[in-house]
């Protein structure tokens, strides 16, 4: 990931959000680790290009289909 050796807002977000779930880890706060870890995909998705995100998401869509189709 080189989005974490820049020097931008984005990148200084992404290091923050991932030094609060790895001290929630290491503390054992469960809670606290994954609200974290939800935090950083979010701001790691957020730098994707729209069209990704789009894909991605008519890709899960498609999935979230196949597994309720009647067999």
């Amino acid at each position: 990931m080189g989005a974490l050796s820049e020097s931008t807002p984005h990148a200084h977000r992404l290091e923050e959000a991932s030094r609060k779930a790895r001290e929630a880890e290491a503390r054992g706060d469960d809670a606290a680790a994954i609200a974290a870890w939800r935090e950083y995909r979010l701001i790691r998705d957020a730098g994707r290009p729209a069209e990704d995100l789009l894909a991605e998401g008519i890709s899960l869509s498609k999935a979230a289909a196949r597994l309720i189709e009647p067999r």
